[in-house]
């Protein structure tokens, strides 16, 4: 019932509307064929390949989400290994904290799948998603990556006469609360090293440099920033044992904060909480979207588009070496050894960090450096 598309090494056409009766059938085209890339869709058809796309009769689609290390902006720089590290912290926040916690879908619910490259692909399957259409699902992306949302609206604002003087009192709702509303309150718990520098150093330019770095909003983030540093080092003492309170859940203490470097510590905790990467609103708001396929090789790594379990996604660490050759190296590439000559230096997210010259190195190793440009394959050892 999927439509499937196909690029290749020799050819510079993507080959889509594809439809196959049973594995076998498409495991003798992959064997025939030896594509680069292998992708299905996550929409059901009852005529997959009919070119039309009006005529192949959309039956309903996965909700499937995209997260890929390209779109974090700290990532610019790093390692292979490191970057995946990264976006795996995303994606596990995007499985818990949005789609189980707030959505209540279960990890049956759930098939989450290492992309192959740099990143993770989680499907929601369950028969009230499958209807949704396009605007729908874009009223999903925009709650977990908090387009539209005005953080500052997520207080519980009172009043209180004090000598005879209303003042306006700025609360957090409790941590256990809700949506957005709870998790801001937690934000505000598990991060309270920003706050402490706001204290500290408020005025301090070298206070600003994580807050700037995440901050997807830079002209705002820069206006913030900017009227900020016009104010004075020596800032008031009135948040001395804020960070205390916070964490005794005594969360009734951000009026305390002027509103300029309130709402800079609004616009940092906000990134701390919404989903970032590459949670592609086209990708999940696309009901005819073509997606890498399960199981087959990435064209760019050589590594299996890998299913995960739930209990296997918390475990799995992709910085690491040892979880990359245990959960996406096919065995086949780790049996035998190549000689390759390097192109570029780079480093590699194998045990082996570099290659410097010719040399007998697994399978693995020299596929990968191949496929992405990094060396050229002499011959097997």
């Amino acid at each position: 019932m999927r439509e499937y598309g196909f690029m290749f090494f020799d050819k510079k056409y993507v080959l889509r509307h594809m439809g196959f009766k049973s594995k076998k059938e498409i495991k003798k085209f992959l064997v025939s064929n030896v594509p680069r890339h292998a992708y299905y869709s996550t929409a059901y058809y009852k005529d997959p390949k009919n070119k039309d796309m009006e005529e192949k009769g959309w039956l309903g689609a996965d909700l499937i989400f995209d997260l890929d290390a390209d779109h974090l902006p700290e990532t610019e720089g790093m390692s292979y290994g490191a970057m995946l590290g990264v976006v795996k912290k995303e994606a596990e926040k995007l499985v818990d904290d949005f789609l189980m916690n707030d959505f209540g879908f279960d990890e049956n619910n759930l098939t989450i799948t290492f992309s192959g490259g740099r990143g993770f692909h989680i499907y929601v399957r369950r028969s009230d998603v499958y209807p949704l259409k396009s605007d729908e699902r874009r009223e999903i992306v925009n709650y977990i990556t908090g387009e539209g949302i005005d953080i500052s609206e997520l207080f519980n604002i009172e009043f209180k006469v004090v000598r005879k003087k209303r003042k306006t009192l700025i609360r957090l709702y409790p941590p256990e609360e809700g949506g957005w509303y709870g998790k801001l309150s937690r934000a505000v718990m598990e991060n309270p090293g920003f706050l402490k520098n706001l204290q500290t150093h408020y005025g301090d330019t070298a206070l600003f440099e994580e807050f700037s770095s995440i901050i997807k909003d830079k002209k705002s983030s820069n206006i913030l920033v900017k009227e900020l540093l016009k104010k004075t080092k020596n800032y008031p003492t009135k948040l001395d044992g804020l960070v205390d309170s916070v964490r005794s859940k005594n969360l009734q203490i951000l009026d305390l904060l002027d509103e300029t470097p309130r709402n800079i510590y609004l616009l940092y905790l906000k990134e701390k909480i919404r989903i970032r990467g590459e949670t592609d609103e086209p990708v999940t708001t696309d009901i005819h979207r073509l997606i890498r396929l399960i199981g087959s090789l990435h064209g760019k790594t050589g590594f299996i588009v890998r299913p995960l379990t739930y209990k296997e996604f918390k475990k799995f660490n992709p910085s690491n070496p040892k979880d990359l050759e245990k959960f996406v190296i096919p065995e086949i590439f780790k049996e035998g050894k190549s000689k390759i000559i390097p192109k570029k230096s780079a480093e590699l997210p194998f045990e082996i960090k570099s290659i410097e010259r010719e040399e007998c190195v697994p399978d693995y190793v020299a596929i990968f450096m191949v496929l992405r440009g990094l060396g050229d394959f002499v011959a097997k050892c």
